[in-house]
């Protein structure tokens, strides 16, 4: 990465505000690839803050360190780190996350320092040594820094958090999965209401407000009998407690493609997307805890050792308003043993792990969109 400042003098004032400077240019510099990735998704630039906005990157230094010898690995560190950023914010398509929310990345370099990374209230603590840094050219790289985020590496190893890490990390797998498959049923869905207007030659005067175009030729009562029957075909009536037929048979053509308008809003909302996930996670997590673990252990002989672990953490955070839009399968675990002899010794741990949630979790984004236009246009209650 390359930068057009450069120190004036050699105080170490002056070369901390370079620091600063290279790292907010950095930042800056990244911006197109997070716009461009985000658009191939078809996520609109004025959806995603800017990288230099939504993060700071900054650096600490220990008392009367010489600078000087340090500078390529501090520039090579803060390169590093903009890199994560930027994947850290297409990961969560630009957006703020509700937990663990991330804000700030902090490079520290003192004498007495652990070569460490650590997770304080949104700010992410990069610890190096300043001799390592001066005699073995040490920084944590791009690769790395990645891999420890993604493995915990960053929560203490007593934090409950840290054992279900792949539930609550923002850019882990099952985030981004979800996010992909939401994305992507978003698109079909907008697809198909952009079909409507077209088909039935809707004007959109930029306002959510369309209008048929008038003509003999136009087919009016087509119209509501199509977006009806796409809406009844694309989401579940069951989750919505409604009747659409009831409920849009008495709205005119105009009432029914304002509604449509409003639907595709409510579908490029990001936020409530990324909220709809974060229910999700927390959903499969409280019935992952719900599981009921059955233990039947027959030992027979004269010397049994037996030992048998069951461990869970409650993470409890999820939006209640949201659950009827999350399915989930939940697993049953059933554990039996029979042990019989002169010596037995038998050790079971039966821990929750990731499940497979590829079919195990459904996520009835459309559904809760169209809820939430139904009710803006005050059409249910």
């Amino acid at each position: 990465m390359t930068t057009t400042l450069e120190p004036n003098n050699q105080n170490n004032t002056t070369f901390l505000d370079y620091f600063q400077a290279y790292a907010t240019e950095a930042l800056q510099n990244q911006n197109q690839t997070v716009s461009d990735s985000l658009n191939r998704r078809q996520i609109p630039k004025s959806q995603v803050r800017p990288l230099d906005q939504a993060y700071q990157v900054s650096l600490k230094l220990g008392k009367d360190l010489p600078l000087q010898p340090i500078k390529k690995q501090i520039l090579q560190q803060i390169d590093a780190v903009v890199y994560f950023l930027r994947d850290f914010h297409i990961g969560v398509l630009g957006q703020r996350t509700s937990i663990f929310h991330l804000y700030e990345v902090e490079i520290q370099v003192e004498s007495n320092l652990r070569y460490s990374l650590s997770f304080e209230s949104g700010k992410l603590l990069i610890q190096i040594p300043y001799w390592q840094m001066a005699v073995w050219d040490r920084y944590l790289p791009y690769q790395k820094l990645k891999y420890r985020w993604h493995r915990g590496k960053h929560l203490p190893k007593s934090s409950p958090i840290r054992k279900v890490w792949w539930l609550v990390d923002p850019i882990g797998e099952l985030r981004s999965s979800l996010r992909s498959l939401l994305v992507l049923a978003i698109q079909k869905q907008i697809l198909g209401i952009d079909q409507l207007f077209v088909k039935f030659n809707l004007l959109d005067h930029g306002n959510r407000e369309h209008q048929l175009i008038q003509g003999d030729h136009q087919d009016k009562t087509g119209f509501k009998h199509n977006a009806i029957a796409f809406l009844k075909a694309t989401v579940k009536e069951e989750k919505l407690g409604i009747n659409l037929d009831l409920v849009l048979q008495n709205q005119d053509n105009a009432a029914i493609a304002k509604l449509l308008a409003v639907y595709k809003k409510n579908l490029a909302d990001i936020d409530q997307m990324e909220e709809l996930i974060e229910t999700g996670a927390f959903t499969l997590q409280q019935k992952l805890n719900e599981e009921q673990s059955q233990v039947d252990i027959k030992m027979f002989g004269f010397v049994n050792v037996g030992n048998y672990h069951r461990i869970d953490v409650a993470v409890n955070l999820s939006k209640g308003y949201l659950k009827k839009y999350v399915e989930i399968m939940p697993r049953k675990t059933d554990v039996k043993a029979t042990l019989f002899g002169f010596v037995n010794v038998y050790t079971i741990d039966d821990i929750t792990v990731k499940p497979n949630f590829h079919g195990a979790m459904t996520l009835n984004f459309e559904t809760a969109a169209l809820e939430k236009a139904l009710k803006e246009l005050e059409l249910v209650q």
